[in-house]
């Protein structure tokens, strides 16, 4: 990861750890529920950081923020959105623009909705509107439950679907094994995992002002493309493209999701 000064911010009684670095108009960077905010955009930064000044929270669950006190029952998307919104204006260095990956594009879009004058732009990859489809609710009981049972067979079944299936053919051993081992499930991890279940941001998204594009990944079996457009059905006059990848198009598409980025961003 490039090199980047950690802060933190007072937000509701809770410290919120961020990352900034670079010069330049301002980009913050949403990290989804599984990935963390020192590696999620890993394959991005040092490009982001030479034209811009890059922000990246930690909101709770991350190893960068606390939860709150009650856990995962006390977290919803309006505290996580206010967290996001905290660095940024702690950061000084807003409006900004808003680049959200997985979970991350649920919370990103969230705090687009709250504070507009906060955001300028907003690019949500791999979002959803809810995770309540039958096959969503699916997915989450298994994967919550694989987190109690057996730590390796969760990192490994996310795996599977965080990847294309090409892509993860085309990795040696030793990169698969990287991978897995920084998805070994923690508290905030898991704890996200039942925010994922519960979370549902229909009012918010409705509410979105800003310039929108999300980004759906053909291969993707977290958020498949057909939650991706609803996703972008629900955010009015909101943009679409797809990228040839699975759900982490930073690792599998960097340079191609790069450019997208920059293009709609300019």
């Amino acid at each position: 990861m490039v090199s980047m000064t950690r802060y933190s911010v007072d937000v509701a009684g809770i410290p919120v750890g961020y990352y900034k670095e670079g010069r330049g108009p301002a980009l913050a960077l949403v990290h989804g529920g599984t990935g963390h905010p020192e590696t999620s955009f890993a394959g991005l930064l040092e490009d982001f950081t030479a034209q811009r000044t890059v922000i990246v929270p930690g909101y709770s669950g991350s190893d960068l923020t606390p939860l709150p006190e009650g856990g995962t029952d006390a977290i919803d998307v309006d505290l996580l959105a206010d967290q996001v919104l905290g660095a940024i204006r702690d950061a000084g260095d807003g409006p900004a623009d808003l680049f959200g990956i997985s979970t991350g594009a649920v919370v990103a879009a969230a705090a687009a909705a709250r504070a507009p004058e906060l955001v300028r732009r907003t690019v949500l990859l791999g979002g959803f509107t809810h995770y309540r489809q039958p096959w969503q609710r699916l997915l989450v009981r298994v994967w919550r439950r694989l987190a109690e049972l057996d730590a390796n067979a969760f990192a490994e079944y996310t795996l599977l679907h965080v990847l294309s299936d090409a892509h993860l053919d085309a990795m040696t051993a030793r990169e698969r094994l990287a991978l897995r081992a920084g998805l070994a499930p923690t508290e905030g991890m898991v704890a996200l995992i039942d925010f994922v279940a519960k979370v549902d941001i229909t009012e918010h998204v409705a509410k979105i002002r800003s310039p929108t594009l999300i980004i759906a990944m053909k291969h993707d079996q977290l958020v498949p493309v057909r939650y991706a457009r609803q996703f972008h059905a629900a955010i009015p006059g909101s943009e679409y493209v797809e990228i040839d990848s699975g759900h982490a198009a930073a690792v599998e598409k960097p340079a191609e999701l790069r450019k997208i980025i920059e293009e709609f961003l300019a």
